[in-house]
């Protein structure tokens, strides 16, 4: 066989293959489902910012993300006096 004979490993008697695995997504519950781990969870979650990034664009969420960071790298800066004299 030469290195770029590209034969056929397959053939009509080879069984067929099974289906791929669904990552259990079969087992999940309708989404009209009431699940009390869920509703705890919600509780805690401010909707209201979820609804509100997802309005903005992939573009400005990033925009939004890269400013944060920024943010936080400044603060790491100007705390790196309090942090290393113990506080």
């Amino acid at each position: 066989m030469e290195p770029h004979d590209h034969t056929r490993a397959d053939s009509p008697s080879d069984p067929p293959l099974p289906e791929p695995a669904r990552c259990g997504l079969e087992e999940l519950p309708p989404a009209d489902v009431f699940d009390p781990v869920i509703e705890a969870y919600k509780r805690d979650v401010d909707r209201t910012l979820l609804r509100e990034n997802l309005k903005l664009t992939p573009a400005q969420r990033a925009e939004k993300l890269e400013s944060f960071v920024e943010m936080l790298m400044e603060l790491r800066e100007a705390t790196i006096p309090w942090r290393t004299s113990g506080g």
